[in-house]
């Protein structure tokens, strides 16, 4: 039992009548209890004892009364808001909102965490919805089986990974395999009785199970389960043991339901027009629902009795802060300096003027491998890319190397790039869909196989109303692909490496793969890249002393010198890892860069980056509000003491709030400013060639990401070291759908 000094104070009576908040075994009261030791007698049957034992006091800014708290708005949440806690947000069912047209429903609903902070302590608040499809997996199931090659492979592919959710008790699970040997008329053996499944629906739900010969899906939890209304099975022929590490999970299909978004819903415009209409709020909306949470509380006797009794209090408005604006960098392009439209954070018109600093020499030498009926499209690809080729400044020729091909069969793609890369410098593959399959296929050969840069284009997206669009971004990210630079940022440091750091998680394997990109030139447009890998589901890298040395190698083999600083920028790890990154990961790139230049003290700074957060800024103008302009700083009120960390508004938009990024920096042995350390990151942003202004993460961190994702998703394996001084991993997304890669 421990007493939290930050109650109202006082002797509790010997009784237990008490307000009381329990984790784990211990047991948290706003007062303290009367005498070392209490005993408490409760009846369930029989008479049941307990003692328990004053251990200490929690003060007010400690990290135990954070948990209390938490764990108390936890519980307003539930029990005085109305809200379903699903996963660690928490939502509203029954004011969920309908988007028939598309078979979706979203949940509204809020996340939040109370910590700590330089202001004091603070309610990080925002506003979530959860994405739900109407249509059940079972519905989910037998559409897949009407479509192409719908057998229970193609079922199994496409429901292993996903996430559904039960509505009788908002509970969600990962699917993991489809027992396909049961059915929801089995049998099932529960602690007092043996019922089916069927059966046990209808009793304790009043559900109806239509379809009795349906298979089950299998999810497994790696946790013990406590209280799940859902059938727990073992792995073998021996009862579980509740404290197994593994257990598997049998849910009928017909009363689970898809969550999130397919690919082909997010590559759907109307269906992301309409979602955007609900989930992106002006600041001024978004601020009047975030309002809405604290009039809820206000208005319920229940929650503000809660919060009396633990002498707790909720302000009445958000926080006010200060910020500060960054300037933008200046462009380097070709024809020399360009300045950046600070209010967009954007530089859209590039693509008009011959901007591009060095253009691979493709000319002609490249292969467009089409199926016999789709030619017509290689030559409309051709057309188009010598006419916006060269206007931006790229050597990209009309008469590239057409190969037709009889069928779409990744084998006949393949085929073809065997017997034509020698002739080729890079290889453009115009495919009829985003059949997976195939597109796997082609990167592993080009990645692994047979090293040569390769572009994977859908047809459909070369149709005349975004034709020119799509290709002058096809050229310009075949001209990176290529070693080409398309445009720098002014940075004054010289002998500067910056690397990015992100992990993926092999969607085909059990393990996670780790990508790593370092700058190997002064303006930035050069990398080196390296994979590694680790086991499923490990965010750290365990081996960044031999990465970092092998890139260390690489920086010296092509500037004659080790780098004079290196700027790790770390994506992909959260606040609760930050104690075990600097630990395992940081320690090795420093061991690694101490082994690697003996007669040579380099400057190291290693910042965690982070792009999933709740903190939302508005920017004051009159009565309203508006979002903060692009560059913004904030390292001030909601940073933390124990923490060098701020916050930077990259980009601008002009459609709901803006996210801003947020910047741990774990190491700082150099002689550099906080300030100049936040200009940088800044102006990295602008440093990723598939987007003409600035990203949300410095670039080496999006390019760290792209390559691990490609690893991760199509190869499973490290690529072939002949690619790793090109920036072959790049893909990007088309507004209007499509994968362009």
């Amino acid at each position: 039992m421990i007493f939290t000094s930050g109650g109202p104070g006082g002797e509790a009576p010997g009784n237990f009548s008490v307000p009381q908040v329990t984790c784990c075994n211990l047991l948290y009261c706003p007062v303290k209890m009367d005498g070392e030791e209490v005993m408490v007698t409760s009846r369930r049957g029989e008479n049941i004892t307990i003692k328990m034992q004053l251990t200490q006091e929690v003060a007010v800014n400690s990290p135990q009364f954070m948990q209390v708290v938490n764990i108390l708005f936890n519980s307003i949440a539930t029990r005085h808001m109305g809200l379903e806690q699903i996963r660690r947000d928490f939502f509203n069912p029954k004011k969920a909102i309908p988007i028939p047209q598309h078979k979706i429903e979203l949940y509204p609903g809020y996340e939040f965490t109370i910590r700590n902070y330089n202001g004091g302590t603070l309610l990080g608040l925002d506003i979530k919805h959860k994405v739900l499809r109407t249509d059940s997996v079972l519905e989910f199931m037998n559409s897949v089986a009407r479509g192409p090659g719908g057998n229970q492979n193609m079922i199994t592919k496409q429901l292993v990974g996903a996430i559904v959710m039960t509505k009788y008790n908002n509970k969600t699970y990962r699917v993991d395999d489809i027992a396909f040997d049961k059915k929801a008329s089995d049998s099932v053996e529960l602690k007092r009785e043996t019922t089916t499944y069927i059966d046990y629906y209808q009793r304790n739900y009043e559900m109806t199970i239509k379809d009795k010969n349906q298979p089950l899906l299998v999810c497994r939890s790696k946790t013990k389960v406590d209280g799940v209304e859902c059938f727990l099975f073992y792995r073998g022929s021996t009862p579980c043991d509740p404290l197994q590490k593994e257990i598997l999970i049998h849910l009928v299909p017909e009363v689970c339901f898809m969550t999130g978004l397919t690919d082909n819903m997010r590559a759907n415009f109307k269906v992301m027009q309409d979602l955007a209409q609900y989930t992106r709020q002006k600041p001024d909306d978004r601020l009047k629902g975030l309002l809405g949470f604290r009039h809820t509380i206000a208005e319920s006797e229940g929650a503000t009795a809660v919060l009396n009794q633990w002498g707790l209090d909720m302000a009445s408005n958000i926080s006010d802060l200060e910020g500060r604006q960054v300037a933008p960098p200046v462009l380097l392009t070709k024809d020399g300096k360009m300045n950046i439209d600070e209010r967009k954070a954007a530089f859209d018109n590039i693509t008009r003027k011959n901007f591009v600093i060095t253009s691979a020499n493709m000319g002609n030498d490249y292969s467009v491998i089409v199926t016999s009926r789709d030619q017509a499209n290689a030559r409309e690809f051709m057309e188009t890319a010598s006419k916006v080729g060269p206007a931006c400044g790229i050597n990209i020729g009309p008469s590239g190397n057409v190969v037709a091909i009889n069928s779409d069969r990744a084998e006949d793609y393949i085929n073809a790039i065997r017997n034509n890369a020698a002739n080729s410098k890079i290889v453009v593959c115009l495919v009829p869909n985003d059949k997976k399959d195939r597109y796997d296929a082609i990167k592993k050969h080009c990645c692994i196989d047979q090293p040569i840069p390769s572009q994977v284009l859908q047809c459909k997206n070369l149709n005349p109303k975004k034709k020119m669009s799509v290709v002058t971004k096809v050229v310009m990210q075949m001209n990176a692909k290529m070693g080409g630079e398309l445009w720098s940022v002014h940075i004054p440091m010289k002998k500067v490496m910056y690397v990015g750091i992100d992990t993926y998680h092999d969607s085909g394997s059990s393990r996670s793969v780790g990508g790593i990109v370092a700058s190997m030139n002064d303006a930035c447009t050069r990398y080196y890249s390296k994979t590694t890998w680790q086991p499923s589901k490990q965010e750290l890298i365990s081996q960044l002393d031999v990465v970092m040395s092998e890139i260390l190698r690489a920086y010296k083999s092509k500037n004659g010198d080790f780098p004079d600083r290196i700027l790790i920028f770390r994506d992909g790890v959260g606040d609760g890892q930050l104690l075990a990154v600097k630990e395992q990961e940081l320690k090795n790139i420093k061991d690694a860069v101490q082994r690697a230049s003996v007669d040579k003290k380099i400057e190291l700074v290693f910042t965690v980056v982070t792009k999933r957060i709740q903190q939302r800024f508005f920017l004051k103008m009159g009565r309203g509000l508006n979002n903060p302009p692009p560059g913004t700083v904030v390292d001030s009120v909601i940073t933390r003491d124990e923490l060098f960390d701020f916050f930077l508004v990259p980009q601008g938009v002009s459609q709901g709030t803006v996210t801003p990024t947020h910047y741990n920096v774990l190491e700082f042995s150099t002689t550099l400013k906080p300030d100049h350390l936040q200009q940088i990151a800044y102006k990295m942003c602008f440093m990723y060639y598939n987007w003409t202004g600035a990203i949300r993460v410095p670039a080496p961190c999006q390019y760290a990401h792209k390559l691990a994702f490609l690893v991760g998703q199509s190869l499973h394996r490290d690529p072939s070291p002949d690619l790793a001084d090109l920036l072959y991993y790049l893909y990007l997304t088309d507004l209007v759908g499509g994968e362009v890669s």
